[in-house]
């Protein structure tokens, strides 16, 4: 039997590990399958495998084979782990892991330093929360890793409870919010409101009177809302769930609770506001006129739609994703169909999402986009939903859009495909022009239209930028139309960037490279070119280098970590920028409205930008012509 690699590798020194504490002695006892069974998880609530009594005799111990890692690995009949225990102070056996069919699923650890935290780590099955424990009482006192939909699991329950503790743990700290780098200001705010939360959890309880039979059934949260770390001198991204929706079923009735705001610390999400009662709308997945109802009729649909959530493919092909949507449509239909038509808008939202997902992985005109279109054109009907209609709508354009692409078979079927895809936004812009989709249809129509290589291309695209700057000025998407236009416009300006080094805190601005001519080359780690572009911009300093050229290169990837590395292995020459966003959201990418990578600016050494469309082709001859000027 194999030996839990991540248990041995937490004994070798990992700075967060788990197991269970052992009265001190000069070696770790050895282990019998009678005590290994006895040990229970000390928090409530988790799965583990726990063999029968007539399967206990057949169990087996065997050591873990690793002399510098004292410890035993208890196996069932069939040969599956059931516990291990590991040492790594050899005195006590600090961590102990329980499997869930021969997964591990869950594990503790009693580190054997007074000042050191317990910790409860739940795995596997039993989904990926970290939780400290630093008074060494047995409850959790703060999350370090924990979901969305994990915090939704523990607000319930600590409501149903009333257990102040169990809220506390939730919330967001000032430590976590000066660690996102967060003005003094709003952290104040936040405080402020964080410290409302537990008597709005004894208000919420109030309110809804769940017993202790209540189950937490599914919840569902909108888009997040992120602002980059460069938009406020940051550390990382201040990204939040403005709220969420817990559906809850308690002796058959349903219920619903708010979580209120949630906020992203590293790998974890902490709770800003506190719980209160009652379905909240959430950034366009569920309306401000009620939330997705769980009536007696779909209870068990949507408990099978949960269990079927769980199994999401890791990792994710194209194909397994679209048999994953697929499973998903099936069991969401079926619960459409059950609602009146006041209760079915988020669920048909769920239901278009999943098969928008499933028809992927198949060819043009397959039934998901077909029953997508159906949806879209039911609801446009006058005794319809204009918001399913709206919505439909733009899924099916995207849709079959991506269908058609990804079956190309010969290249003069493109030119058709794109013209469809463009009277197609038009047409959805036209009809839809206020849907919360509008602005990343109108995005789109614009980034088709200058990239479509036609005589008007770019003065169709400069409508339609200025379109979504006039008409969605509060949209994310409005800065990088803004920055288009001005891309449009640059030729003979005076190039403007700023930004931060790639893996360093240090400041660029464009303004010290006083007398040089700067290519700007805009990259990200899936260009298929980069190897080759970096290969040509290499030579290109060393010839021109010494004559006053530059090259100054954006990273439009999300990762920085990823794009450092891609970097060093491409051996990309220049001085490297980044800021997080990618190519979508990125700071960098909007200033000019970059829209693919790669992407080239060259200016001459007065700092105004000579051409705002180079090529790497003719990036030679574009320099060599430039400083001999």
């Amino acid at each position: 039997m194999t030996t839990s690699r991540m248990a041995v590798r937490a004994a070798m020194g990992l700075a967060m590990v788990t197991g269970f504490g052992a009265v001190a002695v000069a070696q770790p006892p050895a282990i019998t399958v009678d005590f290994a069974l006895k040990q229970q998880p000390r928090q409530p609530g988790v799965n583990v495998s726990n063999p029968k009594p007539d399967q206990v005799g057949r169990c087996k111990v065997a050591p873990l084979g690793n002399p510098k890692v004292p410890g035993y690995l208890v196996t069932d009949p069939d040969g599956k782990p059931v516990r291990q225990f590991v040492s790594y102070d050899n005195k006590n056996y600090n961590i102990i892991a329980f499997y869930v069919d021969g997964v591990e699923a869950y594990r503790e650890v009693y580190p054997p330093k007074a000042g050191e935290p317990y910790q409860f780590r739940w795995l596997g099955p039993n989904g990926g929360k970290w939780g400290l424990d630093r008074d060494r009482d047995g409850r959790i006192d703060e999350w370090v890793v924990i979901s969305p939909e994990e915090v939704s699991q523990e607000l319930l329950s600590a409501m149903i409870t009333r257990d102040a503790k169990r809220l506390e743990a939730l919330l967001v700290t000032t430590e976590n919010l000066s660690a996102i780098g967060l003005p003094a200001g709003e952290v104040t705010k936040i405080r402020e409101r964080s410290s409302a939360a537990a008597k709005r959890l004894t208000d919420t309880a109030e309110a809804l009177k769940l017993s202790d039979k209540a189950k937490w059934v599914h919840c569902e949260f909108g888009i997040p809302f992120t602002r980059p770390a460069d938009a406020f001198d940051g550390r990382d991204d201040h990204t939040v769930y403005k709220n969420g929706t817990v559906l809850v079923e308690d002796s058959g009735k349903t219920h619903f609770l708010q979580t209120g705001e949630l906020i992203q610390v590293g790998r974890g999400w902490k709770i800003v506001d506190g719980p209160s009662a009652g379905p909240a709308p959430m950034g366009g997945t569920v309306e401000a006129s009620g939330g997705p109802m769980v009536t007696p009729e779909i209870k068990d649909l949507v408990a099978q739609l949960n269990e079927l959530d769980k199994q999401a493919p890791n990792p994710p092909t194209v194909v397994t994703l679209a048999a994953f949507n697929a499973r998903r449509a099936e069991l969401l239909e079926q619960i459409v169909a059950k609602l009146p038509e006041d209760k079915k808008e988020p669920w048909a939202k769920m239901l278009i999402d999943s098969h928008a997902g499933a028809a992927e992985g198949d060819k043009p005109g397959n039934k998901h986009i077909v029953r997508i279109q159906q949806w879209k054109q039911a609801m446009a009907q006058p005794a319809g939903n204009q918001t399913l209609a709206a919505y439909a709508a733009f899924r099916f354009l995207t849709t079959e859009n991506s269908v058609a692409l990804a079956n190309i078979k010969d290249g003069k079927d493109l030119g058709p495909i794109q013209d469809r895809w463009r009277a197609g936004l038009e047409e959805y812009i036209k009809n839809f022009p206020k849907s919360p989709d509008t602005p990343e249809a109108v995005l789109r129509l614009a980034m088709a239209c200058e990239l479509s290589g036609a005589k008007d291309a770019e003065a169709k695209a400069r409508h339609w930028f200025d379109y979504l700057v006039k008409n969605h000025s509060d949209h994310p998407h409005a800065a990088k139309a803004a920055g288009a236009i001005k891309r449009f416009d640059c030729e003979g300006k005076p190039l403007e960037l700023t930004g931060t080094i790639l893996g360093t805190s240090q400041q660029f601005n464009v303004t010290t490279q006083k007398d040089k001519a700067i290519v700007v080359y805009y990259w990200a780690s899936w260009s298929q070119s980069l190897a080759a572009d970096a290969k040509k911009l290499q030579a290109l300093l060393k010839d021109y280098g010494p004559k006053g050229l530059v090259v100054v290169t954006v990273s439009l990837d999300h990762d920085a970590k990823q794009a450092t590395e891609t970097a060093r292995t491409a051996g990309l020459p220049g001085t490297h920028l980044h800021a997080p966003g990618g190519l979508d959201g990125s700071a960098l990418a909007a200033s000019y409205g970059i829209l693919v990578a790669p992407h080239i600016l060259l200016t001459d050494k007065a700092g105004k930008i000579t051409n705002r469309n180079a090529q790497i082709p003719t990036l030679d001859e574009d320099v060599k012509k430039l400083l001999e000027k």
